[in-house]
């Protein structure tokens, strides 16, 4: 390869983690329970469609000998607003991570809020039995 081709190459390597690395201004994101030093063999990747309101997000580590451990959850609304996400509650006193439902705020006059691509990833726990 000749020297030119290979600081091509380089170059576009540079412009492409660069562009990485900076967050979409029209995002946000949420993370509950663990999302660090989850097994990276054992998570879940899938999208769903929202609207301003509540989210229902399915439990996808429900297999045998897992279970759901902690989800990251992204929403982008690009390039019209930044919707809001925050989690749902299981109680008033209970604060623990609800997994299964979120909220989403977009004001439905807002171009784009009526159909929000959801991006989640879910982590997966491995079940031991007791003894």
């Amino acid at each position: 390869m000749s020297p030119l081709a290979c600081s091509l190459l380089v170059l576009a390597v540079l412009i492409a983690a660069t562009d990485a690395l900076i967050a979409n201004p029209f995002c946000s994101f949420l993370e509950l329970g663990e999302t660090d030093g989850y097994p990276e063999d054992n998570y879940v990747d899938f999208t769903l469609t929202g609207a301003d309101g509540s989210l229902t997000i399915p439990d996808k580590c429900t297999r045998p000998g897992n279970k759901l451990i902690g989800e990251s959850i992204s929403v982008c609304n690009t390039p019209n607003s930044k919707p809001k996400i925050r989690q749902a509650l299981q109680s008033d006193y209970d604060f623990a991570p609800n997994f299964g439902k979120v909220f989403i705020s977009c004001p439905i006059e807002i171009p784009g809020c009526d159909r929000l691509q959801v991006e989640v990833m879910q982590f997966c726990g491995m079940v031991t039995a007791p003894n």
